[in-house]
């Protein structure tokens, strides 16, 4: 068993096998000789018992003298009672955690593949996030602490920002790093004592007066006899230009624009369940609407019964598209595609309909304060609309005056 030098090592042939060439000096130092040529070397070590060998680096990029070296003092290690292999675990983690030290590239490296599984608005809260944390993009994640996000929920509220506004914003922030943490990034949550700022629990709650209601639904109506008008005026002058006319435009839906509206007044769907939505979750027989996980905000399905309104649409609405299959969408877009944005075609309504203020999503509200102020109870409107917690239904106890009022009645002399 020779000592191993630069020119013994040069000297070893390859084999259809790998094999090992031992030194005759330092007891464990050893060189592996793979069948493709690689020569690593390594030393074999004894630690309480048990046999392990520690990878000492590749020939010719460490030299025999390096490798000898670093054996002796891995060796020393041993004899003192520490173990090499776990140093080096501990250093690998140390350097994983460098490289996603900083908020930048933690959300590059390791949160947004996550997001884009997990999440469904994976590509909105990362855009969110680098917008409102640009500043702090290259600090390192163990730099985030409670007074530093203080002084940014204070800038944010200096600039008009409000309080719910600024406690989701933060909240984002909070989940990544509570990601870190278990990914074992970070060993704590920098930011576990950190107090959402005190706000308003009812919000942002806008539905229509009985006026703007029917403001909505007239704007509705005339635009697509507007459209039929416009067909008619179209086709009498391609007549008067010899040219054959087009099919007049006839029943009760023109386009997707009215019977998504009306479903979603009737319904209280978000958008993404309205666009998502596939004629397998509409049962005409029970009268009934599935609203899916996979379209779901909350992730759980639940069950809208369908009101005499809701079912004539969407039985003329099936029946205008061709009674299409399970599978299509009922309110597909171009090549029968979820639609992703109906943005115009709204801002166009909301104009005709002279309603300020008032969003699709503001459908969703009003279908909640009608059951409220109709007395349903706001657990029921809670199933209904698939919130995770009674606690964002409450935002619409205060639309049931008549409750409220013979409350105070009982206390009356």
């Amino acid at each position: 068993m020779p000592k191993l030098t630069k020119r013994a090592i040069e000297a070893l042939p390859t084999r259809d096998r790998p094999y090992e060439i031992r030194d005759s000096e330092l007891r464990g130092f050893l060189v592996r000789v793979e069948t493709g040529g690689t020569k690593s070397f390594f030393l074999d070590y004894r630690l309480r018992g048990k046999r392990n060998r520690y990878r000492l680096g590749t020939f010719p990029n460490l030299s025999v003298d390096g490798a000898r070296s670093i054996a002796k003092e891995t060796a020393g290690e041993v004899a003192r009672g520490a173990d090499p292999q776990a140093r080096r675990k501990a250093e690998r983690e140390q350097a994983e955690r460098e490289r996603h030290s900083t908020l930048r590239a933690f959300l590059d490296g390791r949160y947004e593949p996550w997001a884009q599984t997990h999440l469904k608005s994976a590509a909105f809260q990362l855009a969110r996030l680098r917008s409102d944390f640009a500043g702090h993009l290259d600090q390192s994640l163990h730099a985030f602490h409670p007074f530093m996000v203080e002084g940014v929920r204070q800038r944010w509220k200096k600039e008009g920002t409000k309080p719910r506004s600024i406690n989701r914003d933060i909240q984002r922030l909070q989940s990544v790093l509570s990601r870190a943490v278990e990914w074992g990034v970070l060993d704590r949550h920098p930011l576990a004592g950190l107090k959402p700022l005190k706000a308003d629990k009812t919000g942002r709650v806008r539905f229509l007066t009985a006026e703007e209601e029917a403001a909505l639904r007239k704007a509705l109506a005339d635009r697509e006899q507007n459209r039929r008008e416009a067909r008619i005026r179209f086709n009498t002058w391609r007549i008067a230009c010899g040219k054959k006319p087009l099919p007049e435009r006839k029943g009760d839906y023109l386009d997707h624009l009215r019977p998504l509206v009306m479903l979603a007044l009737n319904t209280g769907l978000r958008r993404g369940e309205l666009l998502g939505l596939r004629w397998e979750a509409v049962n005409f027989d029970a009268k009934l609407l599935t609203v899916v996980a996979e379209t779901a905000k909350s992730g759980h399905t639940r069950r809208i019964p369908l009101n005499a309104e809701a079912f004539e649409v969407l039985s003329a609405w099936h029946k205008r598209l061709g009674k299409p299959g399970p599978d299509a969408l009922v309110f597909p877009g171009h090549g029968g595609e979820r639609m992703t944005r109906i943005d115009t075609a709204w801002e166009s309504l909301m104009t005709k309909a002279a309603l300020k203020n008032f969003r699709l999503h503001d459908c969703r509200h009003h279908f909640a304060s009608k059951l409220v102020q109709a007395g349903v109870d706001l657990y029921t409107v809670k199933e209904l609309l698939g919130h995770s917690e009674i606690a964002m239904t409450e935002r619409y106890s205060h639309l049931a005056p008549d409750n409220l009022r013979a409350a105070v009645e009982k206390v009356a002399g």
